[in-house]
C-alpha cells in the first residue's frame, strides 16, 4: 500500500497513533506485545519510515508575470522564502532558487536543474485563471518530484496548496471597519487581477451585504498594482470634498499609495478618513500614520509548504502520486493589526 502512515497503522490495529509512533521509533512507553504487533502490521502493509533529507535539494521557484507584476512589486515572498528556508534547514534540504516567467518556455528555464531535486515549491502569487494552461507546464503531473504551490489556490484541483483565506480574512476587515461605525466604502481595487485579489474582494462584499445591506455603500476605484502608479492615479482620482468614511486597499502597497495621495491633498487620516491595507508588511510602520492592515502569515505559510512538500518526498510521492493518495488545499488563517490609519467616523486622534 502506497504511502502508509502510522494513522492507516494505528487504524487497522485499533490503538492509538502516539503508541505506533512510540513502537515505530523504539522507544519506551508501549508494551513488548503491542510493538511486535505495531511492526508487523507496518512491514505487512508496506510501511516506509519518512527518510531524511540528507542534503537534498529543493527549488523555491518564484513565477512571474509581467502583465500582472504583484510578485515584483511587494516583499511579500521574501517572508514566504525565510519561512521556507528556516524549515528546510532544519529538516536538512538545501534551497535553490529560481525565477520563472511566464513568458518564457518552461524547459529552457528549468531543465539544467530539474535533475538534481527532490521537490519544488512554487510561488503563486501571480497565479491567474487566464494563465492555468502555461502553469500546467511548471507543474506537469509527469514530473519525477512533488511540487508544493504556495500563495495561490488556482491550481489545487492538481497539486498541493498552501495559501491565505483571503476571502474571509477581508470579510473580517470589513467587518471591523463597520464595528468601528463605518458606512459608506471605496475599494482600491489592483487593476492587475490574480485569484487572490478576486476572494478578497468577494469577502469585502460579503461583510457588506450581511452586516449593511441596503444601509451601506461601496464605490471602487480602480488603480495600478505599483506603488508609484497608485499614487499617481490616486491625486487624480480621489475627491476630496466627496470621501468616503474608510479606503479597503487591495493589498498594503496601494493602501499606503492612498495614505499618501490623501496627505498630499490635505486630507488627514484617520481624522477625514481612515484607511485599511491587507497583508502587514513593513510598508505599514513606515508611513504616517502607520496602517491599519490584515496580517497573513507569510513565514508560517512557507513553513507549512515546506513541511507539506517534506512529507511527499519522504514519503516518494510525486504530483501524480499525491493526486491519487488524495491532494492537501491548506489555508491559513489571518488576523487585524490595529494601527493609527483607522477611527471611529469624527474621532481625532
Amino acid at each position: 500500500m502506497a504511502g502508509v502512515t502510522a494513522k492507516d497503522i494505528a487504524k487497522k490495529l485499533g490503538i492509538s497513533t502516539a503508541s505506533v509512533s512510540v513502537a515505530l521509533n523504539n522507544k519506551p512507553g508501549v508494551s513488548r506485545e503491542t510493538r511486535a504487533r505495531v511492526l508487523e502490521a507496518a512491514r505487512a502493509m508496506g510501511y516506509a519510515p519518512p527518510r531524511a533529507a540528507e542534503g537534498q535539494t529543493i527549488c523555491f521557484v518564484i513565477y512571474l508575470d509581467e502583465a500582472v507584476g504583484i510578485a515584483q512589486e511587494s516583499n511579500f515572498y521574501t517572508f514566504v522564502l525565510q519561512g521556507v528556508e528556516a524549515a528546510a534547514k532544519e529538516l536538512g534540504y538545501r534551497v535553490l532558487i529560481r525565477y520563472f516567467y511566464a513568458s518564457l518556455d518552461f524547459s529552457e528555464q528549468l531543465e539544467d536543474i530539474l535533475p538534481d531535486l527532490a521537490g519544488m515549491i512554487v510561488l503563486g502569487t501571480d497565479f491567474t485563471a487566464a494563465r492555468r494552461r502555461e502553469i500546467a507546464g511548471l507543474i506537469d503531473a509527469a514530473l519525477p518530484f512533488p511540487v508544493v504551490v504556495a500563495d495561490s489556490f488556482v491550481c489545487s484541483a492538481y497539486v498541493d496548496c498552501v495559501g491565505n483565506d483571503n476571502l474571509y480574512g477581508a470579510k473580517s476587515a470589513m467587518s471591523y471597519l463597520i464595528d468601528q461605525g463605518h458606512r459608506r466604502f471605496c475599494y482600491l481595487r489592483a487593476r492587475q487581477r490574480i485569484a487572490n485579489f478576486d476572494d478578497r474582494e468577494h469577502g469585502i462584499r460579503m461583510a457588506l451585504s450581511e452586516h449593511l445591506g441596503e444601509a451601506g455603500s461601496l464605490t471602487t476605484l480602480e488603480v495600478d498594482i505599483a506603488a508609484e502608479g497608485a499614487y499617481r492615479e490616486l491625486l487624480e482620482k480621489m475627491d476630496p470634498r466627496n470621501l468616503p468614511d474608510a479606503f479597503f486597499a487591495e493589498n498594503d502597497v496601494v493602501a499606503a499609495a492612498a495614505i499618501r495621495a490623501l496627505r498630499a491633498l490635505g486630507v488627514q487620516v484617520p481624522e477625514a478618513v481612515s484607511v485599511m491595507g491587507f497583508d502587514d508588511i513593513p510598508v505599514c510602520e513606515l508611513v504616517e500614520p502607520a496602517l491599519t492592515t490584515v496580517h497573513a502569515f507569510k513565514e508560517t505559510l512557507g513553513a507549512e509548504a515546506m513541511g507539506l512538500l517534506h512529507r511527499r518526498i519522504a514519503r516518494g510521492q510525486t504530483i501524480r502520486d499525491a493526486q491519487a493518495t488524495g491532494l492537501i488545499k491548506l489555508s491559513l488563517s489571518t488576523r487585524i493589526v490595529p494601527r493609527r490609519s483607522v477611527a471611529p467616523p469624527g474621532m481625532v486622534k
